[in-house]
């Protein structure tokens, strides 16, 4: 069982109140101690970072990446695919989110999502099918539909545990089943893709839900009298969320807005989605999307996810003056491991959690990153 020394590091420890320099000690793949600055473990290797910053490994709760582009059978390849390219980012565990399939596809995808699970892939993310088809956004329109409790049942006992958030829309039909189902399995119940009203959100809550799907998007605004989803979710300290930090889905300002309001209950997502390179098969059910240099777009200009990964919504939501580094390192690591109440294995420094690791420089790019205490992506130096 290899020591390590992490030495010569500012330690972006999400649980304490910001930045300190010393000494990150891992053993067999796990967090050992944190010693003072310059101590070294006794009989450890010594791996000096110079200076640079040592953060949990980032985590992602709606991530799309090559899954909906993917059927059955190659979803294994695509998951795969997907969490060796976000390992250049710092991003070591993930959601495998996906989209409003009809109730044939979806009992396979959910089958097969199950059998995928492993460190990386923590489980699935179900966004639909049991949304508001006005506020469906690019989501297939042909799969979004009432919640049936048979079907619903029926996928939460096959997945055995798998999955671990769905996103819904408080006003469908069957949605306090739903509610009542999700809460039975230890689900994280999430609105979004909604229109409902603030009374129905109220209700929503009190059924089981605790957090909001891509806050602004595709969600019933806020106006001054009439607090809508957004007003509702800014103003609720019993409600999590997260955030596309991209400057394209949310403005710069209402990045600031939601940071301020929401505080430790802000999470920063991708929502990123990545389409075949040669461009067949391009579309999941709304059409053909396309990169505009920004993000991804249906043809009618319909945004359709993003090309984000999370190191750079962290140094974006720096650079758009809403969070300091810190605050944004644990919008990716503590606050979405809380959410999946994973917070004393993932996104902390605590004794014994995994070691999984990103280094990074002091504007937040990913110079190495370490699963279970091993290097996987960079070098030393």
């Amino acid at each position: 069982m290899e020591r390590l020394s992490l030495v010569h590091a500012t330690l972006m420890d999400p649980e304490a109140r910001g930045p300190e320099p010393g000494t990150l000690v891992v053993e067999a793949g796990r967090m050992f101690g944190i010693l003072p600055r310059g101590e070294i473990a006794a009989g450890s290797r010594v791996i000096d970072l110079a200076g640079r910053l040592l953060a949990p490994g980032f985590l992602d709760v709606h991530f799309h990446g090559r899954l909906p582009f993917s059927r059955p059978g190659s979803m294994r390849q695509a998951l795969d695919l997907d969490a060796a390219s976000m390992l250049r980012h710092g991003t070591t565990g993930f959601l495998a989110t996906t989209v409003a399939l009809d109730d044939a596809a979806l009992p396979d995808c959910v089958k097969m999502l199950a059998s995928c699970v492993n460190d990386a892939m923590l489980g699935i993310h179900l966004e639909g099918p049991w949304i508001a088809l006005e506020v469906a956004g690019a989501q297939p329109r042909a799969g979004i539909r009432p919640y049936r409790a048979g079907e619903g049942r029926r996928l939460l006992d096959e997945a055995g545990g798998a999955i671990r958030m769905v996103t819904l829309a408080p006003e469908v039909e069957g949605a306090d089943a739903l509610l009542a189902d999700l809460a039975r399995a230890g689900v994280v119940a999430s609105v979004g893709h909604t229109g409902a009203a603030a009374e129905q959100v109220e209700a929503a809550i009190g059924g089981g839900v605790v957090h909001a799907t891509h806050l602004w998007n595709a969600m019933r605004g806020l106006h001054h009298r009439d607090p809508g989803v957004a007003g509702l979710v800014l103003a609720d300290d019993r409600l999590t969320c997260d955030l596309i930090c991209d400057g394209v889905h949310v403005h710069p300002a209402l990045v600031r807005v939601a940071a301020r309001a929401k505080g430790e209950r802000l999470l920063l997502i991708t929502d990123r989605i990545e389409p075949p390179e040669d461009g067949a098969g391009a579309g999941f059910g709304s059409g053909a999307v396309h990169d505009d240099g920004q993000a991804l777009r249906l043809a009618d200009g319909r945004l359709a996810g993003s090309t984000l990964h999370l190191d750079r919504a962290v140094r974006q939501a720096v650079a758009f003056g809403a969070m300091t580094l810190h605050e944004a390192v644990a919008a990716v690591t503590l606050r979405p491991a809380r959410l999946l109440g994973l917070e004393a294995e993932r996104g902390t420094f605590r004794l014994g959690a995994r070691a999984d690791l990103a280094v990074l420089d002091a504007a937040g790019q990913v110079h190495e990153t370490w699963v279970a205490g091993a290097r996987v992506f960079g070098a030393a130096g």
